[in-house]
């Protein structure tokens, strides 16, 4: 089978539809011969930062001498940079080999979705070129995500906020319940900031599986300088370095950091051997594109994938924090329909001069005349494109050299702006 013809058949499978429970992946695995239990695993669940904090532990435990396979999504470069080992994308060849191999499973009535194939294909990849850990991002949810079928030596919760409400449920409580129900007997369970009621909520699902409950410490971190291309933390505590220098801008990297810190201190206390060098190293090199990316200065362009309500408030920050004055804030934006998108349109564009609406080719997009009905209230500027490579000429014909343009709304608009930048200034 070529890659081509791998593609069709994954193409074939439900992407939109979400199917709880984990039978059909344990029913893949089964077919292939369990590859999730070769390899020990970090597992991250969360709203907002999981991806981000994948990104950096991979970098950090391939600095220090691991062979670390990643299992992110969705996609954002190309269809293959979900899975990758020491931040090499499955080959061509191999996705096809694996699905081959999967073929016969890939049918029938109750077939598995594309993101149950892409886990059953993410871990057979891994075993077949015997990584020493993976770090595995849970897509959604986490009691009935595919990925939690993984062998962990450590699981995370980052944060637990409101997205997905059609698949998780409106409430808090129920969301915290869904990603609380990764955690395993005996393994700690390493949880960020939450909320008090949020937080009994993990507890109580922490007593339930017998995991072993890390609530997040407070280390002395504090971001000691900031530009367009790093920022800088001092560390005041504990054996790790007392400085770091990160390319990931957004200030809600700060917490991701406090979280993959701490991680790294478990997995120290697990017998994994991950000097500062590694540490400081892994954090300076990690890459982990679309999340308050800069693409050109002057004008300045930066992309990012927030895509819900937390998201979007931590970006309006950063937004405030790098362009303080208002006048050459400029955003192109689209959102999928089944976002919060009155609440997300309602507290950002209230920060930006002009807005031009656009919408990814996703079935799932928000058209621009929904948006334009909702926004044009918000600015006294707006303008509609049809498509994302038309917005970004658009959005960017005006610009002047000290002007500021921010592509946000969703992971399909950055997916699909990311290109036009890439071949160099617009």
């Amino acid at each position: 089978m070529d890659y081509m013809s791998a593609r069709q058949i994954l193409k074939s499978l439900p992407s939109l539809e979400v199917k709880p429970g984990l039978a059909r992946t344990k029913q893949l695995l089964d077919a292939i011969g369990h590859p999730e239990k070769s390899f020990p695993a970090v597992h991250v669940a969360g709203t907002n930062g999981k991806g981000s904090v994948v990104a950096m532990l991979g970098s950090v435990l391939g600095r220090a001498g691991y062979r670390v396979g990643r299992f992110t999504s969705p996609d954002l470069v190309d269809f293959r940079d979900r899975i990758a080992i020491d931040n090499k994308w499955i080959s061509r060849e191999e996705l096809a080999t694996i699905v081959e191999q999967l073929h016969s499973q890939l049918a029938g009535e109750d077939c598995p979705t594309l993101f149950e194939a892409m886990t059953a294909i993410a871990f057979e990849h891994f075993s077949r070129n015997k990584v020493d850990i993976a770090v595995v991002e849970a897509g959604l949810g986490g009691r009935f995500d595919a990925t939690n079928v993984v062998a962990p030596i450590l699981c995370i919760l980052t944060n637990v906020g409101r997205d997905h409400l059609q698949v998780l449920g409106s409430s808090l409580l129920r969301i915290a319940w869904e990603k609380a129900g990764i955690g395993k007997a005996q393994v700690p369970f390493l949880v960020g900031r939450l909320p008090s009621d949020v937080e009994q909520v993990v507890i109580e699902e922490c007593r339930r599986s017998e995991a072993v409950l890390i609530q997040l410490k407070e280390p002395e971190i504090e971001r000691i300088a900031f530009d367009w291309e790093h920022v800088s933390y001092k560390i005041a505590k504990g054996d790790l370095p007392r400085r770091i220098d990160s390319p990931l801008l957004g200030g809600c990297q700060l917490e991701n950091l406090r979280i993959t810190l701490q991680g790294i201190e478990l997995m120290r206390k697990g017998g994994f051997a991950i000097p500062n060098t590694a540490v400081a190293r892994g954090l300076a090199e990690v890459q982990w594109p679309g999340r308050f990316e800069v693409m050109q200065r002057g004008p300045t362009i930066v992309l990012d994938g927030a895509h819900n309500l937390p998201g979007i408030l931590a970006l309006c920050e950063d937004v405030r924090r790098y362009v303080p004055d208002k006048k050459h804030r400029h955003l192109l934006f689209g959102v999928l329909a089944d976002k919060e998108v009155v609440p997300i349109c309602t507290t950002l564009f209230p920060s930006f001069e002009t807005v031009t609406l656009t919408q990814s080719h996703s079935a799932r997009a928000a058209s621009v005349k929904d948006l334009a009905k909702l926004t044009s209230p918000l600015n006294s500027v707006v303008v509609e494109s049809a498509d994302v490579e038309n917005g970004v000429s658009v959005a960017c014909a005006s610009l002047g050299e000290e002007d500021f343009l921010l592509i946000a709304g969703s992971i399909t608009i950055i997916r699909e702006a990311r290109p036009c930048f890439l071949g160099g200034s617009v």
